[in-house]
């Protein structure tokens, strides 16, 4: 008989008592594989015991959520969390509520579990969430019980991310870019992930393969890099599985984690020094290439 897979470790949501599992399902570019794969590797992602899910109206233009709300059907809703990705990017009242209506409707559900800022990457972003009403929206949506959560995502800056924490609102996570090259580079793990915690916030990692730098070169194996992010003090990381085998994998990667010690992730972090440096290997940070459409149109930036 096959031997039953080790179940994934979870973690404590910061100050708020919750708990997620370590591993925590992307679903950008599962998006792009269709809605029978997205279905199924939701699915399949849920029965192994992944209980965090990230949804947005921006992943296939809007029909990503709709197949996602097909796959939480008969009962996978329940054994969920959401982290949902408000693309109101020009952070206003009206529109963000618009949208978190809508998403409920495609997700066939009554609540979210955490309301997160998607894309805040410009200057400009911490002022525009409060002056222009959304943070009163994903409060109201919390006071009617209808989101438990609320966060932020951001992986261009870390003086943006620490911008929006200094205007004193109590966050209760915030998304980042964690990985081996960051912390030579703009470092969100230095700068912003010691802020969260001192806070009581959680941090969520994401990009642990540095958007796709970390397997296309030598300097770092992947396995590496995700035992990398989860000895941080992560409550969950998202990774973007877009068909089951590399599911199957990465679920095996997080049932098989083991800490590295503080000399061996000095070790990795000086290993991938020499090529981080200069943010060649975190394009999204130095480029807009990983920019959002929605958020680039807010900005006044021509669209891809």
């Amino acid at each position: 008989m096959a031997k039953a897979p080790a179940p994934l470790e979870q973690r404590t949501l910061g100050r708020t008592g919750g708990a997620m599992t370590i591993l925590g399902l992307g679903t950008r570019r599962l998006a792009t594989a269709g809605q029978q794969a997205t279905i199924r590797v939701v699915r399949e992602a849920i029965d192994a015991g992944v209980n965090v899910l990230e949804v947005a109206p921006a992943f296939a233009d809007g029909r990503a959520e709709r197949w996602i709300g097909l796959a939480l059907r008969d009962g996978y809703r329940e054994r969920v969390q959401l982290i949902w990705q408000c693309g109101a990017y020009l952070r206003d009242y009206k529109t963000s509520m618009a949208q978190f209506e809508a998403t409920l409707r495609h997700l066939r559900t009554d609540h979210l579990d955490m309301w997160s800022f998607h894309e805040v990457i410009y200057d400009n972003d911490p002022d525009w969430i409060y002056e222009h009403g959304g943070l009163d929206a994903a409060q109201e949506a919390r006071d009617q019980r209808r989101v438990r959560y609320i966060g932020f995502h951001g992986e261009k800056s870390p003086h943006i991310a620490l911008k929006l924490l200094q205007r004193g609102f109590a966050w209760d996570a915030v998304l980042m870019p964690l990985n081996p090259f960051d912390a030579s580079f703009r470092s969100f793990e230095k700068q912003v992930l010691p802020e969260v915690i001192r806070r009581g916030g959680a941090v969520i990692g994401t990009k642990a393969l540095a958007g796709g730098a970390i397997p296309a070169g030598k300097v770092v194996k992947v396995d590496d890099a995700f035992r990398y992010v989860w000895s941080l003090p992560v409550s969950s990381v998202l990774v973007g599985c877009d068909s089951s085998p590399i599911l199957k994998k990465t679920l095996k990667t997080a049932a098989d984690f083991q800490l590295f010690h503080a000399g061996e992730m000095d070790a990795m972090r000086q290993k991938a020094r020499a090529t981080a440096g200069d943010g060649r290997c975190e394009r999204y940070k130095t480029t807009q290439e990983f920019d959002g459409a929605g958020g680039l149109a807010a900005h006044g930036f021509t669209t891809k």
